[in-house]
């Protein structure tokens, strides 16, 4: 993925300081308060302590390994340079090296005029050395930058990425880089490219058989797109004992510039170019198996989805053409997230045989990074799975758009759906809840009339049933007790669309992007009636998460002004809707996922220079 690039790992700012005691802060904060405050002020005020989070500064996505030697390595882009954590059970973290200014930093570019002397740029981790040996090896494959900017919109200059691969002899703990860097030198010749970044690598038997491999080969994919054509994924493969000897394969499919694959507001848009791609499968329940792609799309912006990315799923028929690629051909998908995460990326986790996916989560913030002193978090990991469910009717044509769901029509008239299904990792969530406070509530029937039901926290989850739905309801969250802050979210039903609407989440003026978030969610119908709604929220400071029937995935982001803005319960629309609410449990002041790591991380920001910036064209130097 591209981002800013800078040679400091942390957030850049004029000053030295350190952040302040959030108990110094008033209770409700305003714009001008916030205005007046130094940098790393505000540093605990809104900070996530139960996602993955860098200590301090600018966090990016992540370059992901399974199964590595504890249980999990996990290798964090920081502007140029990768970080990295380690996890005995994918729930309590350790930052490697240790937590403080540059102690783990593990990676970095080696200075202008080099391979990768402007960026590192993310990739894959996999367990392997270069010949696919399994002797403690880690090896790493990553976009290496030589030039800037880089951006879909702007002239390439030829030779900005090329694709290299570092190595860890000791678990993680030091870095080296191949000696014959880089290992692919330039994109497919005779593409106009928007970009070519991001390997994704892995071993694939099912591949093999398909493309009627004799020997075991690896398989990567990248972001890429063609100016004036449209976005690309290429496709190679590498035998497994040559992990240096990669094969450009062709194109997985040509989509057009901008193209969706179905209804704009199910399926989202191509766009322009496409980052962090993913190429896999996945069996069902039968054994059958179910191949998908996922892939973040550029410059695709809609009125209902203004964010310039977006991060879609795919499912499709893959072929072997001619020349012995393979061809992949899009029957059903849409949105991986329908809120702001972006770059999300995924891993066969091989001690519980499932993949596992992980998303990187922005900032929506409007200005005052300097005061929070730090940018960016992932999402919860979530594992991803064939959803198969039957005995659906279509009453209203929606079951069988292209959209969603792959159909097959049955002689009674019933149909069965196949559609990508993804939930928080089980053992995350329990382990989340471990020392929380758990407590359920009676919602006495059938709701009328939105009504605050309990108190929380800033870091929470709520679960709670949706039945006998009319007109659009849901749940209120971070709501404070006079009414002058609250999120609310709901489905919809006039247009199958779930909602967060964040227009009162804040009372600070003009503090963030405020915008109501949009996602298309279908419920299936069965002859009974049509499915009941689960809702599952995770609030962690200002990271809102939100799943539904494990079809439905929403990340945004919330910046409530007031401490006493913790309220959650029932919404309900107008007066004609109702809905029966059941479950709903609270667990609240979930876990703290670093516990070696102080809440307080915060680092001195710096400042880049003309002269480390090239007088601010490579990057802005902020």
């Amino acid at each position: 993925m591209r981002f800013a690039v800078a040679s400091s790992f942390v957030l850049s700012a004029l000053q030295y300081v350190y952040a302040q005691n959030s108990t110094s802060l008033p209770d409700v904060l305003d714009a001008e308060t916030i205005a007046s405050l130094g940098n790393n002020s505000l540093f605990l005020r809104w900070r996530p302590r139960s996602h993955f989070i860098a200590p301090a500064g600018w966090m990016n996505e992540t370059s992901l390994g399974g199964q590595i030697y504890t249980y999990a390595l996990l290798i964090v882009i920081l502007l140029t340079y990768h970080r990295h954590a380690v996890s005995k059970d994918l729930v309590t973290w350790t930052d490697m090296g240790g937590w403080q200014d540059a102690e783990a930093e593990s990676l970095g570019p080696t200075g202008n005029g080099t391979y990768n002397g402007l960026g590192i740029f993310s990739g894959t981790t996999q367990a392997v050395n270069i010949t696919g040996g399994q002797d403690g090896t880690l090896l790493t494959f990553y976009t290496s930058v030589s030039r800037l900017p880089t951006n879909w919109a702007k002239p390439y200059l030829e030779g900005t990425e090329t694709q290299s691969l570092a190595i860890s002899t000791d678990g993680g703990a030091t870095w080296q880089d191949y000696e014959n860097n880089p290992v692919i030198k330039s994109p497919p010749e005779g593409w106009n490219i928007t970009g070519w970044r991001d390997p994704f690598f892995e071993l694939w038997p099912e591949m093999d058989a398909l493309l009627q491999q004799q020997e075991p080969h690896y398989y990567a994919v990248f972001g890429s797109g063609i100016k004036g054509n449209g976005p690309r994924i290429p496709f190679y493969s590498a035998p497994a004992n040559d992990l240096t000897n990669w094969t450009f394969l062709g194109s997985l499919w040509e989509p057009s510039d901008n193209e969706t694959l179905g209804d704009i507001l199910e399926t989202g848009t191509y766009g322009f170019n496409f980052e962090v791609s993913n190429f896999f499968s996945l069996n069902d329940e039968d054994g059958d198996v179910h191949y998908y792609s996922l892939f973040g799309t550029e410059g695709g912006n809609t009125t209902f989805h203004p964010r310039a990315q977006w991060g879609l799923w795919n499912e499709g028929m893959v072929t072997r053409r001619a020349n012995g690629s393979a061809e992949f051909t899009p029957l059903s998908g849409g949105a991986i997230d329908s809120g702001l995460l972006y770059a999300v990326t995924s891993f066969h986790d091989s001690k519980n045989n499932r993949r596992v996916q992980w998303g990187w989560a922005n900032e929506e913030l409007n200005a005052y990074y300097t005061q929070q002193g730090y940018q960016g978090a992932f999402a919860l990991p979530r594992e991803m799975y064939v959803i198969k469910k039957q005995g659906l009717i279509n009453p209203d044509g929606r079951l069988t758009t292209k959209g969603n769901n792959r159909v097959i029509e049955h002689s009674d008239g019933t149909f069965t759906a196949y559609t990508l299904g993804a939930r928080p990792l089980p053992e995350v969530v329990t382990g989340l809840r471990d020392g929380a406070s758990q407590k359920s509530y009676a919602t006495n029937g059938t709701s009328t009339q939105t009504q605050l039901i309990g108190t929380g926290s800033s870091h929470m989850e709520l679960k709670a049933k949706l039945r006998n739905i009319t007109g659009s309801v849901g749940l209120t969250v971070a709501a404070s007790p006079g009414g002058e802050e609250y999120t609310t979210i709901y489905w919809d039903p006039s247009n199958y669309t779930i909602n967060v609407d964040r227009s009162h989440s804040s009372s600070i003026e003009n503090i963030a992007q405020n915008y109501t978030v949009v996602g298309y969610f279908y419920p299936y119908q069965y002859p009974s009636g049509p499915e009941d709604i689960d809702i599952n929220i995770f609030l962690d400071g200002s990271l809102l998460e939100v799943y539904v029937n494990d079809r439905f995935w929403l990340t945004t982001r919330i910046y409530p002004g007031r401490l006493d803005s913790t309220g959650f319960g029932v919404y309900v629309g107008d007066n004609s809707s109702s809905v029966d609410v059941s479950g709903l449990t609270v667990w609240t002041d979930t876990a703290n996922i670093f516990p070696e790591r102080p809440l307080n991380s915060s680092s001195a920001l710096v400042f880049d220079s003309a002269e480390e910036t090239n007088n601010y064209v490579w990057w802005t130097g902020d």
